[in-house]
């Protein structure tokens, strides 16, 4: 099928009278026009009922529109190359731009002054008289056109006159000047205020010899002007009538006259841009989601207008952006027009929408004079530079949604990949894939990619010990991968029975920059003042489970509010959030994030400690090998055993240097074995809320 608009409008679905299915009524014909003209993009009702009517629409205005699209409907079919589709408050012309006219001819005029721009008169010239020959006429010669259309038929005679001002610009250069003497003169006639005709008609007369022509055609064209308009021709004309005059030595070569400053779109890149970064070649588990994300983004053509965006999350450390990465690599076939990449969070502060749509049209090569100033201009420039190819984006860290809308593309055959720590709220359409821990086979086969399949294989016990105790977390696995990696003679034991140290394990999860800790430390310094307060008590709790109700008690306040900071920590993927029977939301803090929570606490309380006090040592100076801690040793309890791991009631310092905690010692770890099968679990107490310490309310360090 394909829709006509460069001269009488047709719709041809196929040869001889058979094939056209242009509508005979005017009006259909004038809301067709429309949707063509701004296909795949709504129409608003009120533009076709102003279109159609005017000023002064009958009262059935609306009730005789709907009835022309129907016929329209009816005219298209269904399940074919093009269909109207209802929006809200409007109407959308679903097709492939190559359906189009003059979405053709916009390209050639594109090529053809990609062409001139590089000193390729030929090519351009090629390229401009295809584009020249798509015109059968006047633009949209069958219709009444109304205010709307008449704008929109206006912008389609000028891009026809910029491209025949194009051609004969590269026709001169070809030394093609006696034959375009008789379709200037034409054109002269045709467009008798037109300075450019004139200008090109006296240089091919100069050229053929005829000079004296040539400044008879200055001297008529100055009398249209004084005589109708009471103005002098332009300098540039005249300095060109001063050159024929002195007979200039330039003119006796192809030198065409100044081209229109209206430039068409920018021209495409030598090379397509390909930024995404390396993969990782022992990439291990995740088939689903990248299955899942392969589907996404090379979904066939025709299946929809709007772009893929394909949203990819999870708790810190779990592997969002390496599996983007990944499935970006694995899907790059899909997109020849190139792979962007842009990460949106650097130096400590979101990147602006305005400076990664800079970086994305130089890399398109467009030239840094072209790029307009604003975040809107350019965002614009990026949608026309991706609507005719396919582009695949991948966006690393994202920190909201009104971050990633600018960089969206408008095309359906472009696909974009977001990461971030958060919750996208507001990125409407947007396909999630949440990402949580490894499963445990996932995990072996990537500790073994690592470290190498004997050693697993040789020590299968100290392997799944380990993978366990790293919560099969991928960044905690390749940390203690790394390790072992550095040291080929180490048994898997040895880090085993290292990371069963509750106090030690995150420090011994760190090698070089596969630091866990560094990640989670990126979301908690986003978190506002009240949510790291809690996000730190959190480490004193027992359990990995956490509800409403024990919330609540721990913060001595109210449901509602305990709620709306677990769902916020649930957002940043601190927390997992699982609906129970009767409506209550159990949320669980995977291990590695509750140590992380106890180290912060460590850090807060440090920051009240009295550096004059020997028998108050910083907190976080604890490694496991020595006496516990000292905030958790009250001193009417006994010290506990260095090899014991320490808890505390959810009580906390009133004031600084006070400690008022309830401390209870818990043997170490038992050696590794599988998970038992769950077994109902009993109706969990609810502490009562935190009682008063030394006459004041118990409270949260911190801001």
């Amino acid at each position: 099928m394909e829709f006509r608009v460069l001269g009488s409008l047709q719709v041809i679905d196929g040869p001889g009278e058979d094939g056209e299915l242009t509508p005979s009524a005017a009006k259909v014909r004038a809301v067709l026009a429309m949707l063509v003209l701004r296909h795949n993009q709504i129409v608003s009702t009120r533009e076709l009922i102003d279109e159609l009517w005017g000023e002064r629409p009958p009262a059935t205005a609306l009730a005789t529109l709907h009835t022309y699209v129907y016929k329209l409907r009816k005219m298209l079919g269904t399940g074919g190359p093009a269909c109207v589709i209802t929006k809200p408050y409007g109407y959308l012309l679903a097709t492939s731009p190559e359906t189009i006219d003059v979405y053709r001819f916009e390209r050639l005029v594109a090529d053809g002054w990609s062409a001139l721009e590089r000193d390729d008169p030929d090519r351009a010239a090629d390229a401009l008289s295809a584009a020249l020959a798509l015109w059968r006429g006047p633009a949209l010669a069958n219709l009444a056109a109304g205010e709307l259309l008449s704008a929109q038929i206006t912008r389609l005679e000028e891009s026809r006159l910029r491209a025949l001002q194009l051609r004969l610009d590269a026709d001169l250069r070809l030394g093609r000047h006696r034959e375009l003497i008789s379709e200037l003169k034409e054109l002269i006639a045709t467009h008798p205020l037109n300075e450019d005709f004139y200008a090109k008609l006296m240089t091919a007369l100069y050229q053929a010899g005829r000079r004296g022509e040539a400044l008879e055609v200055f001297q008529n064209l100055r009398q249209i002007l004084v005589g109708q308009l009471g103005l002098e021709p332009s300098p540039a004309l005249c300095r060109l009538q001063q050159r024929l005059l002195s007979a200039n030595p330039g003119l006796d070569q192809p030198d065409p006259a100044p081209r229109p400053r209206a430039a068409p779109p920018a021209p495409r890149p030598a090379t397509a841009p390909a930024q995404l970064p390396a993969d990782i070649a022992d990439f291990a588990g995740r088939q689903d989601a990248k299955d899942r994300i392969a589907g996404l983004l090379t979904r066939p053509a025709g299946s929809g207008t709007a772009v893929p965006v394909v949203w990819v999350g999870g708790m810190p450390g779990a592997g969002a952006t390496a599996l983007a990465v990944h499935a970006a690599h694995r899907a790059r076939a899909a997109f020849p027009s190139g792979q962007l990449f842009a990460a949106l969070r650097a130096g400590g502060r979101p990147a602006a929408p305005g400076e990664v749509l800079g970086g994305f049209l130089r890399a398109a090569g467009i030239p840094p004079e072209d790029i307009p100033d604003g975040t809107d201009e350019r965002g614009k420039l990026f949608r026309t530079w991706c609507s005719d190819r396919r582009v695949l984006i991948l966006l690393d860290d994202a920190d909201s949604g009104p971050q990633i809308q600018p960089l969206l593309p408008g095309s359906a055959g472009c696909a974009v990949v977001v990461t971030s720590r958060s919750a996208l709220h507001g990125l409407a359409g947007a396909h999630m894939v949440r990402l949580g821990p490894l499963t445990a086979a996932e995990g072996l086969h990537l500790l073994a990619g690592v470290v190498g399949a004997h050693r697993v294989e040789a020590e299968p016990r100290a392997a799944e010990q380990i993978v366990h105790l790293c919560g099969r977390l991928p960044l905690a696995l390749r940390g203690a991968a790394a390790r072992l990696a550095a040291a080929p003679a180490a048994p898997l034991a040895s880090l085993a029975e290292r990371l069963a140290d509750p106090r030690a394990r995150l420090r011994t999860l760190a090698a070089a920059d596969l630091d866990v800790r560094t990640a989670f430390q990126a979301v908690y310094d986003r978190l506002p003042a009240p949510e790291r307060s809690l996000f730190r008590l959190l480490g004193l709790l027992r359990t990995p489970h956490i509800t409403v109700r024990r919330t609540a008690a721990l913060l001595g306040c109210g449901p509602d509010h305990a709620e709306h900071l677990l769902a916020r920590l649930a957002a940043r993927y601190l927390l997992d959030a699982e609906p129970r029977p009767g409506g209550e939301v159990r949320y669980t803090a995977h291990d590695l994030v509750r140590l992380f929570a106890r180290q912060c606490l460590e850090d807060e309380l440090d920051a009240y400690r009295d550096p004059a006090d020997p028998a108050d040592p910083p907190a976080a100076e604890t490694d496991g090998a020595g006496p516990a801690p000292a905030y958790l040793t009250h001193p009417a309890h006994p010290a506990v055993p260095a090899d014991h791991f320490v808890y505390a009631e959810p009580f906390v310092p009133a004031m600084p240097g006070e400690t008022a905690v309830t401390v209870t010692a818990t043997a170490p770890p038992a050696p590794y074995a599988p998970p038992a099968p769950p077994v109902p679990a009993e109706p969990e107490a609810v502490p009562e809320p935190a009682e008063c310490v030394n006459g004041v309310a118990a409270h949260v360090l911190g801001p």
